[in-house]
């Protein structure tokens, strides 16, 4: 009986272990950023009146790819609507200011963008499996290059975009399976 209980108990304490242990574990492999203008990453948007309707706008981004690996041993992310991987940047005080500095907002906060005729994107993998690597981006529109009533935001000079870039990683990716964070890494640590 004694024996019995024994077993139990270290099969129930393994059990355990092994539930806490449950959590991913993901890596950051790499990083890029940089300001472009590219339709092809970033859309257009269509102007829907006055003598230009029907053309295009091409907006600046600052860009951001990341590269991540699921190095354990369980598949990472779930294949439903808020349950897979997700990606954030939280911005450190440096960033947001100069991110209000440049294009009077914080550009990483979602709210921030109302009125501006601009918005954000990504591009996500739900899920990684054991020892898979995927690619992730994040975008954060900073305007247009031409003056047009629905867009009023325009891009900032080459010098406030460096300025921009340059602080660009003064930041922490934060990754999250159904909204619980998983993983948060100081992308200043990456910098050369």
């Amino acid at each position: 009986m004694r024996k019995c209980f024994l077993f139990i108990s270290l099969f129930i304490v393994l059990s355990f272990l092994s539930a806490c242990s449950s959590n991913p574990s993901i890596e950051l492999v790499d990083v890029d950023v940089d300001i472009v203008k590219d339709k092809s990453l970033l859309g257009s948007i269509g102007i829907t009146e006055g003598e230009r309707e029907g053309d295009e706008l091409v907006p600046t981004a600052l860009f951001y790819k990341f590269t991540i690996k699921n190095t354990g041993n369980k598949t990472a992310g779930v294949e439903e609507v808020d349950k897979g991987i997700e990606l954030k940047i939280e911005p450190k005080d440096e960033l947001r200011a100069v991110s209000e500095d440049v294009i009077g907002f914080n550009i990483y906060d979602p709210e921030e963008y109302n009125a501006s005729g601009v918005g954000f994107g990504h591009s996500f993998l739900s899920i990684l499996k054991p020892d898979e690597k995927g690619e992730y981006t994040l975008n954060y529109d900073l305007g247009v290059s031409e003056e047009n009533s629905q867009v009023p935001l325009l891009v900032p000079s080459k010098d406030k975009l460096d300025e921009l870039k340059k602080h660009a990683l003064d930041a922490f990716l934060v990754v999250t399976i159904e909204n619980q964070e998983i993983a948060r890494f100081d992308l200043n640590n990456l910098k050369n």
